[in-house]
């Protein structure tokens, strides 16, 4: 049934141009780019330089080609909503520093949400809540990490996965078929991927509390968690709102590991064909991936208008989500 809804009318991306490929961790950590490749499909990924490139001004640059994307004029945005786990700003919000430099009038709604990887997702369902309800009608969704900072380099278990970028799509009300959406969250399980905020001067004399701060990841935990439930996500998707995985033209799952979206593809018994994938040449961007898979597609003409997509993502929390849209 048609309705008022947020339609993705403009895409954007950005990534550092600095690249770290497998041959160069190699050199850093005991590891070589066929292990990392098998394991995770990934053979290179961006990192940003910290000064020049931050999540606050990659987000900028991603929101800067998604509103030029749109043909619209910034001053008409209303709401922007920005995804991090890792953002150089504690306060104001990244969504405030996008505001800035975009040109926003004062009459917009600005805030940041973290539910690390399906963070885009989280800002997505957000701001179709903030449409479908009447109170926004042009509104900015950024995902953007600066995962490098966080990484333990030499964790050669966690230091291969990760890559640095943003992405952001614009949405627009217009009349079609509403978000439909699944989001769930195991917080007892939230001890297999998490990382300690280290502005905890109290702290610092704790044993083992520096090594806190660095992400943590217990991998086999987690990739029999993506394995599980993401499938099964998707399955529930489909039976709730009663749509056939077989009409789907693309399932846009976060990049995080090529095995789990192959493993994801067989257990729902769709072609790979139907799973592009980005990370061989980003890595693990968490909220990020989504919204800049979405852009690349666009600019190489998969992505076409009324194309029905499902939305994947999982991480820290543990949170994992999945959306049903038509573009």
């Amino acid at each position: 049934m048609s309705q008022i809804t947020g339609k993705i009318i403009g895409l954007g991306s950005y990534f550092p141009p600095k690249t770290l490929t497998n041959d160069d961790l190699s050199k850093m950590v005991e590891t070589n780019d066929e292990w990392i490749t098998e394991r995770t499909g990934i053979k290179s990924r961006h990192i940003a330089d910290g000064i020049e490139d931050k999540s606050s001004t990659m987000a900028v640059k991603a929101a800067k080609e998604a509103v030029e994307d749109a043909g619209i004029d910034p001053k008409d945005i209303d709401l922007i909503v920005a995804a991090s786990t890792s953002p150089d700003l504690v306060f104001p919000s990244i969504a405030v520093t996008v505001q800035e430099a975009l040109g926003c009038t004062e009459n917009v709604g600005c805030f940041d949400v973290n539910s690390a990887c399906p963070g885009w997702l989280a800002a997505f369902n957000t701001v179709q809540g903030f449409i479908e309800s009447g109170n926004s009608k042009l509104a900015l969704v950024i995902g953007t990490e600066t995962l490098s900072n966080y990484v333990d380099w030499t964790d050669r278990g966690t230091c291969i996965l990760f890559g640095d970028g943003a992405g952001a799509a614009v949405l627009k009300a217009e009349e079609g078929k509403k978000n439909e959406i699944i989001m769930r969250s195991s917080g007892k399980r939230g001890v297999c991927l998490h990382c300690e905020n280290r502005k905890q001067p109290k702290r610092y004399d704790e044993d083992d509390f520096e090594q806190s701060t660095y992400f943590y990841m217990a991998g086999r935990d987690v990739f029999r968690f993506a394995i599980t439930e993401v499938p099964k996500l998707i399955k529930d998707l489909a039976a709730k709102y009663n749509f056939s995985l077989d009409d789907i033209d693309y399932f846009i799952l976060h990049q995080a590991n090529a095995r789990i979206i192959e493993s994801t593809a067989k257990k729902l018994n769709i072609g790979i064909e139907k799973f592009p994938m980005t990370l061989e040449q980003t890595g693990n961007t968490s909220s990020a991936s989504i919204p800049a898979l979405l852009n690349e597609m666009k600019k190489d003409g998969r992505l076409k208008k009324g194309m029905k997509l499902v939305f994947a993502s999982f991480g820290g929390g543990l949170t994992w989500d999945a959306n049903y849209i038509e573009y």
